[in-house]
């Protein structure tokens, strides 16, 4: 009897340990919600309580999204015409190029052949029109064949048309068509960059064999630089046209409003593009066409609980408040930020707020006791 006491004892003991040994693990696996400090430790933190305060603050919308410039301010610079790479220039990625700038020249015996047509058909119309003012002259005295002339005048049609079509062409290709009347014939082409902007890339090189449907030189331009958001479909309603955007980089921050709402959702991102422009050219002039930014956009007022500034703890786009209840722990409740400005935050709680004093300052210095413990 005595025996089997014993046993029954020794079983319940283990269990009871072994119980421990499991609240124990998953205490030390979750992540701490609750730590009790002492006082001195409130104090080098900082610590003071209050309540929440109820506040009228600019909702916003946050969102991701580019740099960009419109069409008009990009340029693929290509050639119409076959030749031979002649001269180019360091035209490196970053190097900033003027409207009109030569990029490279090129040589092209079509240019030269183009060129000769052109004096040909110069020196054949200038016959033409001689002959057909001779035939006029005789037809209406009556003494040269009315066919005669129509031929005369149709020849001077015909040879005007290609006069045309050779002069289009050869202004195409930047041909200095006074130059070119006085008999001088080129065999170089300028490449030329048709906006002032920015290499950001090119296909060159000395004696290269170039097409027309080779990109030989990428140009991004410096005006009407503007920013593409992805906003989500569950905040669409709330965008309206010329709502201000706050957007920023590490290194810079600009004022923005929507321009253009985008009229379909992707349904890969469920997002849609919105279209903003910076207010201030002097903002604009530190952004960088590619340049990925954050942006916040406001939509409106709206009255939301808040915090100070000092008794938010900020990790990536949300955060964490701390209150402390009536046992003396610190509970950290995780929260979406609503809106900011310099003072306070308006905060949305993601899970229950326990009943206690909401911490109004030294949040940073709880977020990172609760991260190191």
């Amino acid at each position: 009897m005595n025996n089997s006491i014993k046993i029954t004892s020794l079983f319940l003991a283990l269990l009871v340990f072994a119980c421990g040994k499991k609240e124990e693990a998953e205490t030390e696996s979750g992540s701490v919600s609750e730590i009790k400090l002492t006082t001195e430790q409130k104090q080098n933190a900082g610590i003071t309580f209050g309540e929440f305060q109820e506040k009228e603050m600019a909702e916003e919308i946050t969102c991701t999204g580019l740099v960009d410039v419109p069409p008009i301010s990009q340029a693929s610079v290509s050639l119409p015409i076959a030749g031979y790479v002649k001269n180019t220039f360091e035209l490196l990625p970053g190097r900033k190029v003027a409207k009109g700038e030569v990029l490279a020249t090129i040589t092209s015996l079509e240019y030269i052949q183009m060129q000769q047509e052109y004096l040909q058909a110069m020196s054949s119309l200038n016959l033409s029109t001689s002959e057909k003012s001779r035939q006029q002259v005789l037809s209406n005295e009556e003494v040269g064949s009315k066919k005669k002339f129509q031929q005369a005048e149709a020849d001077q049609a015909n040879l005007q048309a290609q006069v045309q079509g050779l002069t289009l062409k050869l202004q195409t290709l930047g041909c200095d068509m006074n130059v070119l009347n006085k008999g001088n014939i080129s065999a170089v082409i300028s490449l030329r960059s048709p906006i002032e902007g920015y290499i950001e890339d090119q296909s060159l090189a000395i004696g290269k064999y170039v097409t027309p449907t080779d990109a030989l030189v990428k140009i991004v331009g410096v005006a009407h630089k503007h920013v593409e958001l992805k906003v989500f479909e569950k905040d669409l309603g709330k965008i309206k046209m010329g709502q201000k955007i706050a957007v920023q980089t590490e290194n810079a921050k600009a004022s923005a409003k929507v321009f253009l709402i985008g009229r379909q959702v992707d349904l890969g991102t469920r997002t849609t593009p919105i279209h903003a422009h910076f207010i201030l050219e002097s903002e604009e002039a530190a952004f960088t066409v590619g340049q990925y930014v954050s942006a916040h956009i406001l939509v409106g007022n709206q009255k939301m609980p808040t915090v100070p500034q000092a008794g938010l703890a900020r990790v990536g786009k949300g955060g964490f408040i701390y209150v402390e209840t009536a046992s003396g722990a610190m509970a950290q409740i995780p929260v979406e930020i609503i809106s900011s400005n310099p003072d306070f935050a308006g905060i949305k709680p993601l899970k229950p707020v326990p009943a206690g004093k909401l911490v109004m300052s030294g949040a940073s210095a709880l977020e990172a006791i609760f991260a190191k413990d």
